[in-house]
């Protein structure tokens, strides 16, 4: 982690407007592991999130189309029953769609349910190497969003509620477990540069969604 990258958001990015707002959790393809831990991190820390936001509480919102483990189990049944089930949140908090297979996809999809629910603003949930590229594209999206990284210093952050302090363990071994390794967090970055770099050359995501169709072309079935 170098010494530019940003671990925690601004008191101004964590302060929750009287108006509903909503927590986007990114995707996450899986790839070669065995588990996805990155995507388990992201649910674990926009749950955090979610219990110490006061009222209003934000929709939680995942759009993501990728699936997971040799199950070949759609990502976003994972996270809804996650959030259901093992963190209790209610239902009527969530907003699941499988309807996006890459970043510059999430963003539209996110600004879509943005206008449908009347969105006060947007917290996107994503680990570091992926946070520059992800708050690029919000802000060409004109979204009210900002990008909170996946790291327990955020945890030192906020107020966890009391009567909820049995799941704060719990939360912060899986965020901590989807921290990438120093290999993986090499190769992270280099695809973000590749990624970032092709964002450059086509604004409008050709390239992206091709891509993203060339590795997950199973992602929508």
């Amino acid at each position: 982690m170098g010494p530019d990258q940003k671990l925690s958001a601004s008191e101004d990015e964590l302060t929750w407007p009287e108006t509903p707002s909503a927590i986007l959790i990114m995707g996450k393809r899986q790839g070669t592991k065995k588990e996805n831990k990155q995507l388990r991190g992201r649910v674990a820390m926009a749950a955090a999130l979610w219990y110490s936001a006061p009222q209003p509480k934000p929709y939680l919102l995942f759009v993501a189309s990728d699936v997971h483990g040799p199950a070949r189990r759609p990502d976003a049944k994972v996270v809804k029953s996650t959030l259901l089930e093992k963190f209790q949140i209610p239902a009527d908090y969530l907003i699941v769609r499988r309807r996006a297979n890459c970043t510059m996809l999430e963003v539209r999809a996110a600004r879509a349910l943005r206008r449908a629910y009347g969105l006060a603003q947007i917290f996107a949930i994503t680990h570091l190497y992926h946070a520059p590229r992800a708050q690029r594209y919000l802000d060409e999206a004109w979204l009210n969003a900002a990008v909170i990284p996946v790291h327990p210093a955020i945890l030192a952050e906020i107020t966890f509620p009391a009567e909820y302090a049995d799941l704060l363990p719990e939360l912060r071994a899986m965020i901590i477990a989807s921290l990438p390794g120093r290999l993986d967090n090499i190769r992270e970055h280099l695809i973000e540069w590749l990624l970032g770099l092709a964002h450059t050359l086509d604004r409008r995501g050709r390239f992206e969604r091709q891509l993203a169709w060339a590795l997950r072309p199973t992602a929508y079935r």
